[in-house]
């Protein structure tokens, strides 16, 4: 069982492509951007759009495709349930009714809805997962501090804020490769986690999670313990090594970023949305 190799949030894949050499402002903003009119999005022509600009993304990058799309196969299964769900429980009184059998009813409003929030989740799961592939970790921090930086004056404590949202962020590997090495140990021992039916198989997980949690919190206070030997302090007074300049290649990617901007937003506001 190998659960680390699909999952590629949190992973960074160095390049040399323009889109690596950008600012980290620059991708952050935009990332945020395309999120934001991808949740305004209700209709094909929209997410088609949506779906060639990424693809020009990933392309420019440099970065295997089949790498980037990796990490959707674990949510596959978790989609196909939403999915069906919202084909059978999405009322809709006009709507034509496909299929009907007791009290569950298929109709044209719960297809167009369950179609709707897949594809959303699809693409904000993939641009997210792009900026991640394409920014380190140092960069990401150093990016989101010089963003959130003016809030301080209002007591924000941007610093701290960053730190532990990239901590976060990291976690998710560590916790993915901490939860193969159980199931491995596990099987070792005999636990067959692929026989059974639903029930049996969900009860099998159960006792994973014990380990899994008390193997998290003594990484993270191994974390703690490593940062207060290191005399680390946050907030106001910390300097940076390398400070972010944005240049030439920025102000060509918020020119890009205008026109897809303007494009997507009159596509939003001129077709038929799905429901």
């Amino acid at each position: 069982m190998e659960l680390t190799k699909n999952i590629t949030l949190g992973v960074y894949l160095p390049g040399k492509s323009f889109i690596h050499n950008l600012d980290p402002r620059t991708k952050i903003i935009a990332a945020t951007i395309i999120i934001v009119l991808l949740l305004f999005s209700r209709s094909y022509p929209a997410f088609a759009l949506s779906a060639l600009f990424i693809a020009a993304l990933i392309i420019f990058s440099g970065l295997p495709a089949g790498y980037v799309m990796r990490g959707l196969k674990p949510m596959l299964p978790v989609l196909a349930i939403m999915w069906v769900f919202q084909l059978f429980l999405f009322k809709d009184p006009d709507a034509a009714v496909y299929f009907q059998w007791w009290i569950f009813e298929a109709t044209e409003a719960g297809l167009q809805m369950g179609n709707l929030i897949i594809l959303r989740v699809l693409f904000l799961f993939t641009i997210t997962t792009f900026l991640t592939l394409t920014t380190s970790v140092v960069s990401l921090t150093d990016g989101l501090e010089s963003m959130l930086k003016p809030l301080q004056a209002i007591g924000l404590p941007s610093q701290e804020l960053v730190m532990t949202l990239v901590i976060a962020l990291r976690f998710v590997l560590i916790l993915a490769e901490e939860l193969e090495k159980i199931i491995k140990a596990q099987m070792a021992r005999g636990v067959a986690f692929d026989r059974g039916n639903f029930i049996q198989k969900t009860r099998k997980i159960f006792p994973v999670f014990l380990p899994l949690f008390i193997g998290a919190f003594k990484r993270a206070e191994e974390l703690i313990v490593a940062m207060d030997a290191r005399s680390y302090t946050g907030g106001k007074g910390r300097t940076k090594m390398k400070t972010l300049h944005m240049g030439r290649v920025d102000l060509g990617a918020a020119a890009l970023m205008i026109i897809y901007s303007g494009l997507l937003i009159y596509i939003i506001t001129t077709t038929e949305p799905m429901i």
